[in-house]
């Protein structure tokens, strides 16, 4: 017997008929014998509205009710799936957070976790009880409930995984692996069969929708079994290992974008002491740095001495489009594009908003190409 922690994102868990066919996913991994701990994300949009809810209220909600509002989406996922396993005969019940309990450190909304314990799911697991963990959140050492970022279901699956020491673990989402590129802009995008830690970490943090970037990361640094594969597909999947064989043309893995992003344009060149608590979501280059746009008002209302006394320009109308793999693109060939970021695994471009899908798809042709 095998021991899997199967992880459900919310496009899996939209709707009850999409909760019932996910229970049957379940179901397959029982009937044969395994050993199943399942950890889902809120159904898709749910966080969405309960953000919205906020903004009835204040366009600037206190973090720690924000988070304690926008962790409710899991529970009622959990607790419906755990319905509908319930209904098939198969026994599981709901845990949420602080029953597990998962505790982080860190910042609202941007937490990390520091541990889960096994207790209470391997007690489940010998009763022939499923456990099915709200991901998202953990609870902080005050007792607070506390989000672990937008995607952060990934990471929680990935950290119980490693505190079960499960054989491996699955998430589960809309698209049916990790590919050279989104499928939905570059239609010949392919699927890679085996992505490094390190590449996958590059593919997520420039903007790749798979995987969070802090489940990989965890991933690596346990050595966690990590496959991304899909709800509504059969399929193998990809599989994201610390070293893999399989090597793309040029030794490129893929092609990511992001329009998330600003730019904060300045001659200074190191990070202001008020900027320190965005270190993480902070990508710098010669000539400023990349933020995450929701931050912007919180970072520009952090840092006013900089805004005024500094020549600084701040710029929403960008993209970035990212090179991941060992080899760096001739900057002659991209003599248009002023602000490059390079790095051991990747090679990032900032362009105007405009540029970025075509840009990714005439890299993706230039790497890609099957002619």
């Amino acid at each position: 017997m095998s021991l899997y922690v199967l992880k459900f994102g919310g496009s899996s868990v939209a709707t009850t008929p999409r909760i019932e066919h996910v229970a049957g996913i379940i179901a397959d991994f029982v009937e044969k014998g395994h050993g199943v701990v399942v950890v889902t994300s809120a159904m898709q949009g749910a966080t969405n509205r309960l953000i919205e809810l906020t903004k009835a209220f204040t366009d600037s909600p206190i973090s720690r009710e924000y988070d304690a509002i926008i962790s409710s989406g899991e529970h009622v996922a959990a607790g419906l799936l755990a319905l509908a396993l319930n209904s098939r005969a198969i026994s599981a019940k709901s845990l949420t957070a602080w029953q597990v309990p998962i505790t982080v450190s860190g910042t609202y909304s941007d937490a990390s976790i520091s541990q889960v314990s096994a207790d209470k799911i391997f007690e489940m697991l010998s009763q022939g009880i499923i456990p099915v963990i709200t991901g998202f959140q953990g609870i902080s050492a005050n007792g607070d409930v506390c989000t672990i970022g937008r995607g952060g279901s990934d990471a929680t699956a990935c950290a119980v995984a490693n505190a079960i020491h499960a054989d491996e673990c699955l998430i589960y989402t809309d698209v049916d692996g990790v590919y050279t590129a989104d499928p939905r802009v570059v239609l010949d995008a392919q699927k890679l069969e085996e992505v490094s830690y390190n590449d996958m970490i590059e593919l997520s943090s420039w903007g790749a929708k798979v995987l969070q970037t802090k489940s990989t990361q965890i991933a690596k640094e346990y050595n966690v079994n990590l496959r991304v594969l899909s709800s509504f597909s059969e399929g193998y999947g990809t599989r994201i290992t610390n070293n893999t064989k399989y090597i793309t043309n040029n030794h490129i893995v893929g092609i990511a974008y992001n329009l998330d992003l600003f730019a904060v344009y300045t001659s200074k060149k190191e990070i202001i002491p008020e900027l320190e608590p965005y270190t993480a979501m902070i990508k710098p280059f010669s000539g400023g740095f990349l933020a995450p746009k929701p931050m912007q008002a919180e970072i520009q209302s952090s840092v006013p001495l900089m805004m005024n006394n500094l020549d600084i320009n701040i710029d929403n109308n960008i993209g970035t489009v990212t090179v991941v793999g060992q080899t760096k693109i001739d900057k002659a060939y991209l003599h248009d594009i002023e602000y490059i970021i390079d790095t051991e695994y990747s090679q990032a471009f900032i362009v105007p908003f405009q540029q970025t899908l075509p840009l990714v798809n005439k890299l993706h042709e230039m790497f890609f190409s099957k002619n």
